[in-house]
């Protein structure tokens, strides 16, 4: 098998069990915490470019004392005229004689055994004079070195000075990169930077570059499909009910169930499609617990987050987010004609002619979801994916997704006025309806490429 190995290694507390967790994409990988010395041994993960080859990363202890372990690689008379290597070695071979650097001397092999070295710098800490032995001790390995500028966010105000300190000292291709806020093109800038250091590795990075960005690509337009099918589900949902309104309440509560279980098992799959737990998101400022949404889809109070104005009509529909309606002859009768398009819902009584005829005969109604809490489910379901798109496999800290977003005709479909009337048309398409065969026709998957196209 053709590999590439890489060292992570840094100061204890840098964040390279992070690294880790986010270019594996594994939010269980080694263990993250506010804590020096958390990772006390090497531990390994692979990515796979084929059969054949792949890129193997090994996190490495923080470098507790790189003081002391540089005194010693220096001050050894005998070996004064051994290079750095021979300085490493000799070190280890006499390891007996420094009981207090194991750690030290695990980060040393792994210095020794690996092809290319990552060097994890915190910018939330100034540049100290043990930072710098430590760039000293990597040096004596004679291997490429990349600087990682971990928590750019955070420790924005030193990245200048790391630069011209790294310069100083011969290393310039070093890469910003965030664990916690994370960006798929500085991941891409990592693997770039080892092509430029390492000739004889450069096509198998190339090939480890194509495959993540189409892997990257392909987990965005899968992610894109869940939001546009869960919207399908939504907007294609009827109920029918009796003219009461006890049935009419009782079927709008089994409606308003049937959604949110929908919706919620669209989070769940979104973080499953991002390799993320369902726990990676409790108790954060995201308002999603446990794979379900805080606020609930049908309340008032939605709405009026995302900025809809509700008025006192409400009262006249079926309940919030759901829309009694009787179309005949062109003209929407019933509660949903009084609420100024809040919760009315424009039904296409061309297609439907018959079935809106025959519940007006009847004396029933048909329920749906309205056009304003669609626009909500829309919505956060964007933001959500939003989130994830930019969130590290080692975030445990809380994610400031701002609920200051609202909903405004440029972040909806283009033509979302004609979807809801095209989607009012095709019950057969949601699973959700009861009584209605699902029908997953070329329509409907052609609907679906067309609102992932807008998205």
């Amino acid at each position: 098998m053709s590999d590439l190995s890489v060292a992570v290694v840094g100061h204890a507390n840098a964040g390279k069990t992070s690294l880790m967790r986010t270019l594996l994409r594994d939010s269980e990988f080694g263990e993250v915490a506010d804590q020096a010395g958390t990772t006390r041994h090497v531990e390994g993960g692979a990515l796979l470019i084929d059969e054949s080859k792949r890129l193997s990363l090994f996190d490495t202890p923080g470098l507790e004392d790189s003081i002391a372990l540089l005194h010693i690689l220096n001050s050894d008379v005998e070996h004064k005229h051994n290079d750095g290597i021979e300085r490493l070695h000799d070190f280890l071979n006499n390891l007996a004689d420094y009981p207090e650097l194991q750690q030290e001397a695990k980060v040393l092999r792994a210095l020794l055994n690996n092809d290319l070295i990552c060097y994890v710098i915190d910018l939330r800490e100034p540049i100290l004079g043990k930072y710098l032995d430590e760039l000293k001790i990597l040096s004596y390995a004679a291997k490429p070195v990349i600087p990682v500028l971990n928590f750019t966010e955070q420790g924005g105000e030193n990245i200048e000075p790391w630069k011209r300190q790294l310069a100083r000292l011969n290393f310039h291709a070093y890469v910003a990169f965030d664990n916690v806020h994370f960006k798929f093109s500085d991941e891409l800038k990592i693997y770039q930077k080892m092509q430029t250091l390492l000739a004889d590795k450069e096509q198998l990075l190339a090939e480890l570059i194509a495959l993540r960005e189409s892997q990257w690509v392909e987990t965005f337009n899968s992610a894109k499909q869940l939001v546009a099918n869960l919207f399908i589900e939504a907007a294609c949902v009827r109920y029918e009910a009796d003219n009461s309104e006890s049935a009419i309440a009782t079927q709008t509560q089994l409606l308003q169930q049937s959604v949110r279980r929908a919706e919620s098992q669209c989070v769940k799959q979104l973080l499953q499609l991002y390799q993320f737990r369902q726990s990676d998101l409790h108790n954060e400022a995201l308002p999603v617990q446990q794979g379900e949404w805080e606020l609930d889809l049908f309340s008032s109070e939605n709405l009026q987050e995302f900025g809809i104005s509700l008025g006192g009509n409400i009262a006249k529909g079926a309940g919030i987010g759901v829309a009694v309606d009787v179309a005949v002859g062109g003209i929407t009768l019933g509660a949903a004609a009084l609420s100024g398009g809040v919760v009315g819902a424009l039904w296409s009584v061309k297609q439907r002619y018959y079935d809106e005829i025959q519940a007006k005969i009847k004396g029933k109604r048909y329920l749906c979801v309205d056009d304003a809490t669609l626009q909500v489910l829309w919505l956060r379901q964007l933001k959500l994916l939003g989130t994830l798109q930019q969130r590290g496999h080692a975030s445990f800290d809380k994610i400031a997704l701002h609920s200051n977003l609202k909903i405004t005709a440029d972040n909806l479909p283009k033509k979302w006025s004609s979807h809801l009337r095209k989607l009012h048309s095709y019950p057969q398409w949601s699973s959700l309806n009861k009584g209605i065969k699902t029908v997953t026709a070329n329509k409907r998957d052609l609907f679906i490429a067309e609102l992932v196209s807008e998205m």
